[in-house]
């Protein structure tokens, strides 16, 4: 073998691992039941929506700022500007698949968030829940 290709393969073998490396940074975490994913919730500080699709249309702007904490007396707070929206949420399993169903006010701006979205991962960073092609993604 020609000592260009070998050094080309060399290459391209570390540069591959390099890659697997910075992957897995984002590799989803199994969450378990419901219980695991209140707990994660609730221990979670600041959390913010980084994606919000809804009928297939980006809505993420409208949700740009607010912080959520989530409490374990079923209650949730949404902050802006030191304004507060209070909602509740329950975390459960059904059909065999987790899902996070919030309620907030009629007339508030959080309105749209209300649906019981289904788990579909955790990352080191952010929780993903989907709901018939609309998604919802939060960041810690």
């Amino acid at each position: 073998m020609k000592r260009p290709t070998l050094i080309y393969l060399l290459g391209m073998f570390l540069s591959s691992c390099a890659l697997l490396e910075d992957n897995n940074s984002q590799v989803s975490t199994e969450v378990r039941n419901s219980s695991e994913l209140t707990e994660i919730l609730t221990s979670a500080t600041g959390l913010s929506i980084i994606t919000f699709i809804e009928d297939g249309r980006d809505k993420t702007s409208q949700f740009s700022g607010y912080i959520f904490s989530f409490n374990t007396d079923g209650s949730v707070r949404a902050s802006l500007n030191g304004i507060d929206i209070s909602g509740t949420y329950r975390v459960f399993r059904d059909d065999g698949r987790l899902e996070l169903e919030m309620d907030f006010p009629l007339n508030s701006p959080l309105y749209e968030l209300d649906d019981d979205w289904y788990f579909e991962s955790k990352t080191s960073d952010t929780l993903s829940f989907e709901d018939s092609g609309d998604r919802l993604v939060f960041q810690f």
